[in-house]
Formats: structure tokens, sequence, C-alpha cells
């Protein structure tokens, strides 16, 4: 179930953040993320969510710091499925072809600034003397994965959002992209194109306060 489209997302995403030590275990891709309240993410497809959460809950990080995200049909079945690893909130696995994205330019007064190298992009729009929007695309031969999708709240529903995501389809060169949606953000993305393949719950271990 869509676990070509996971995987690549999976590896744009962790080089978008830097997190390059993952591996395979038990058919579950195992992420390295090393950060204080996110120690590893185990991700996986439904088929083998079992083994993804026997991992989380055996390892050796401190309760709550074990996360996992799992592509599935039914979000809340799968929650009660997996107690007690503790269901976040579900996000969307979502891809496009690139140049078939809607186009929205940048409004005025805003600028756009790009920086650029072969595997990431990132792009901001600045405006009123600040930074209003940021974003990155990763960029692999596998595909793009668009991450760090933002807008300052005192900038939004200005369009930043779509010309963000012009800017970052433009400047890349892989036709095909992937992310994940939140369910606020799902929306947006799919009036510039995007198709959501399916839902993906976000878990973890209990015992800390989710970031």
């Amino acid at each position: 179930m869509h676990e070509e489209a996971l995987t690549r997302w999976q590896r744009g995403w962790s080089a978008s953040r830097g997190w390059t030590d993952y591996q395979k275990v038990d058919d579950v891709t195992v992420v390295r993320v090393g950060e204080p309240e996110r120690r590893v993410e185990y991700v996986a497809t439904e088929a083998n969510a079992t083994a993804a959460a026997h991992l989380a809950l055996t390892d050796s990080n401190p309760p709550g710091t074990s996360w996992l995200a799992i592509a599935t049909d039914d979000p809340d079945r799968l929650a009660a499925d997996l107690k007690p690893v503790e269901a976040l909130r579900t996000e969307w696995l979502m891809t496009v072809s690139l140049p078939e994205q809607a186009s929205h330019p940048v409004p005025a007064p805003y600028s756009l600034e790009l920086s650029t190298t072969p595997s990431i992009i990132d792009a901001q729009i600045c405006g009123y003397g600040e930074i209003a929007a940021t974003g990155r695309m990763a960029v692999l031969h596998t595909g793009a994965v668009a991450d760090l999708i933002t807008t300052d709240p005192a900038h939004r529903r200005r369009g930043l959002a779509r010309a963000l995501m012009t800017a970052l389809a433009q400047a890349t060169p892989t036709p095909t992209a992937y992310l994940s949606a939140s369910s606020e953000g799902r929306p947006l993305y799919e009036s510039l194109g995007w198709t959501a393949l399916t839902p993906v719950l976000v878990a973890r271990t209990a015992g800390i306060s989710p970031t």
C-alpha cells in the first residue's frame, strides 16, 4: 500500500532534516533522529505496523522519544490496535507532478530569495522587514520532497504559501514530488494540484508531552 511512495518521502524527508542514519529492520525503516525528545522514528506501512510498534516499545530510548509514522487506510482503527503506543495525529502522504502544479506569483510588496545546493533548495519570502514564509525541497533521484513549509501567522492569507510552493517547484529539476501534510495544510496542497495517497498515523511511545 503506497510502500514505494512512503519510502521516497522518507528518503527526502530524512535528507531535508539531515537525518542520514537510517536502515531497514523487519521491513521497518529506522531513522536515527537523535533529538532529545525524538530519538528515533520508525516508518512503515500498515502491514508492518506491529513490527514498528514492537521496535518502539522495546528499544532503549527514554519513554516518549520513539516515534512512528505508519501509512494506513484507517488511522483510528490502527491507533486502537497499537496501544499502548500513543497516537498523536494523522498526516497525509501526497504527491504531484511538479510541472503540473498550479502557479502563483509572489505578491507585492514581498520578495523571494532562493538558496540551492545539488540536493537542497531553500526558499524564503520576505516583506515588511522580516521573513514571512519559508520552505525547503530535498531533491533526490527518486523524487523531490517538500518540507518545513511555514508562514508566519502575521502574514497568512496573502498567498505566500502558494507562491513559495511555486518557487520550489520551478527550481526543482526532478518532475515528481512528495510531502506529508497536516489535516490543516492538506486543502492548500490540493488546491495546487497535489493528490493525497494515504493517511499516515503519527504516534510515539508514551511518556512526555508531544512536540
